[in-house]
């Protein structure tokens, strides 16, 4: 059977879990295009030998948007009307993806304006809007359906954002240009967070998870998210301004919340 999209990763040092996850998809038919940012290149993913799976790279660590730049230009270039992308540590079964590729065979004519389509996990808090399609100010790159034809005329993704918010810089030019922002809820098998480096925190027998960043990551995504919201204040996006600014607010008290379980002696931290 064709597929109706090509599976896109970047990498940087990968895990050997995400080894087992591209074979399961390439056995079942996908074409695989991975982006290494790993210095010097990774060798995890060359003793794979099927015509299905393609690696690029240069080397050197350029940065996700960069990377995503150039992936997303060359599988356009390879005649794929969609990609669908995935983060390392994001978890995802051919079943999910084969769920995905059924969603979209009964509701292309619903996405032609849109740019970018996350799906997110079937969980019980949105098993009521199964499947349902919703529209978004700003989506996350892992688990988003590009359509490369409108991401084109949008520019591809920015370069010059390294790693934060490059996902949401291309969520703010696709709305600049009446472009769509979707997510559909009730995708099998669809983890972001269960590999991330979450750290939990035992206070009076009550679990609490937290992650803190780095002062320069902290910085870099403030910085960004400030740059997103003027810019769509002048631009006359005033919601799509606020919800910026808001995650602004949110992040840091995240992180204030981060700073302040991290700092207590009264509980056992565990990675």
């Amino acid at each position: 059977m064709v597929r109706p999209f090509a599976l896109c990763f970047v990498t940087y040092y990968p895990h050997r879990d995400l080894l087992t996850r591209i074979k399961g998809a390439l056995k079942d038919g996908y074409t695989v295009y991975i982006w290494d940012n790993t210095p010097s290149g990774d060798k995890l993913f060359h003793n794979i030998k099927e015509d299905n799976l393609f690696i690029h790279g240069n080397g050197i660590n350029e940065g996700v948007g960069f990377a995503l730049n150039k992936l997303l230009t060359h599988v356009h270039s390879e005649l794929f009307s969609l990609a669908l992308y995935f983060d390392q540590d994001t978890l995802f079964s051919t079943a999910g993806l084969s769920w995905i590729m059924n969603w979209l065979n009964h509701n292309e004519l619903n996405i032609k304006e849109t740019a970018v389509l996350n799906f997110k996990s079937n969980t019980p808090e949105n098993e009521i809007k199964k499947s349902k399609l919703q529209n978004a100010y700003f989506v996350i790159s892992s688990g988003s359906l590009f359509k490369l034809e409108n991401i084109r005329k949008i520019g591809w993704h920015n370069p010059k954002f390294f790693l934060e918010c490059v996902d949401y810089e291309l969520c703010a030019r696709a709305h600049f240009l009446n472009f769509t922002i979707s997510q559909v809820s009730g995708c099998p098998g669809l983890n972001h967070y269960e590999l991330q480096p979450f750290n939990s925190a035992i206070i009076f027998n009550r679990k609490f998870e937290f992650r803190l960043y780095s002062i320069n990551r902290n910085f870099s995504f403030i910085f960004n998210l400030l740059r997103l919201s003027l810019k769509s204040l002048f631009k006359g996006h005033f919601m799509l301004a606020w919800y910026f600014f808001r995650n602004i607010i949110t992040h840091l008290l995240n992180q204030i919340r981060a700073i302040f379980l991290t700092s207590l002696n009264i509980f056992t931290i565990v990675k």
